[in-house]
């Protein structure tokens, strides 16, 4: 094409974004990465704020890190985290968090309360390891929650904990939760459908009441678990640590398994390694 023809079609680059339909505008942001979607803002006027719509949010070190950094990491974020919660508009369906390589963590607890009103469905939060960070209240006031991560944090609800009656899929990896929480948490969803559990230092007991359940990943004391109400379990993977192979009840941590037809067992420590598959019909 001749210089003068570029430089035509150019010209009417702008033009052509502008008069995009919503919906394709919308499509076109979704699936591009949170960093370059606020870049889009420059495109012209009507795709100036047009990011602030996005009904979903993925926030990690890729957002702000560059290799010109000044700024503490922790403290650059802080300040993403203000830009959104003054711009953006409209719900947040989905949002995920991962900062997991920073010192420390963050204070996110005025953008949970944000997402709380806002309608969020799908919540990831992989937060730093050391001083864990105590969930704040307002996450359990997340109606219209269906799915849930959970990684690094201290997990306390308050006692007027109605329940995420929406949520069908939750994981738990590396929090610190009381027994009595994380069994009140899990019998507090009645639509529970998968369930991931990395806990380490659970040391009493924990009833699973989830009669929806399918499908249980487990990683931690299995002497610890007890699966009490689960009849629609079809699919379990178990991976246990020190602990004497004898120490086990089966029948206890087997209690209501009558529909399983996929079990995989992972039993390690330091006298006896063993590894168990069963699959049925």
């Amino acid at each position: 094409m001749p210089p003068k023809g570029r430089k035509h079609c150019r010209s009417l680059l702008p033009d052509v974004l502008s008069y995009l339909p919503d919906n394709i505008s919308d499509v076109i942001l979704m699936h591009l990465p949170c960093k370059d979607a606020v870049k889009t803002s420059i495109l012209s006027k009507k795709w100036r704020y047009h990011w602030c719509r996005l009904t979903e949010l993925k926030l990690d070190e890729f957002l702000w890190k560059t290799k010109k950094d000044i700024l503490n990491p922790t403290v650059k974020f802080t300040k993403i985290i203000y830009q959104l919660l003054t711009l953006h508009e409209g719900p947040i369906t989905k949002f995920t968090l991962n900062v997991a390589h920073l010192e420390s963590c963050p204070e996110i607890d005025n953008f949970i309360c944000f997402l709380s009103r806002n309608d969020i469905q799908h919540l990831v939060l992989h937060l730093p390891l050391g001083k864990m960070y105590k969930l704040p209240s307002a996450l359990f006031t997340c109606s219209q929650l269906r799915h849930l991560n959970l990684h690094n944090c201290s997990i306390h609800h308050p006692s007027a904990f109605q329940g995420f009656n929406k949520l069908i899929s939750l994981e738990l990896c590396g929090v610190t939760i009381s027994s009595e929480v994380l069994e009140s948490l899990i019998s507090h969803c009645p639509l529970l459908e998968q369930l991931v559990l990395d806990i380490a230092e659970n040391s009493n007991t924990v009833e699973i009441n989830a009669p929806m359940l399918s499908s249980f990943n487990f990683s931690g004391n299995i002497s610890s678990i007890c699966l009490k109400n689960v009849p629609c379990l079809v699919k379990a993977s178990l991976e246990c640590d020190y602990i004497k192979a004898e120490d086990l009840d089966f029948a206890k941590v087997f209690e209501s398994c009558s529909a399983l037809e996929y079990l995989l067992f992972n039993l390690f420590n330091s006298g006896y390694s063993g590894r168990l598959r069963y699959e049925g019909r």
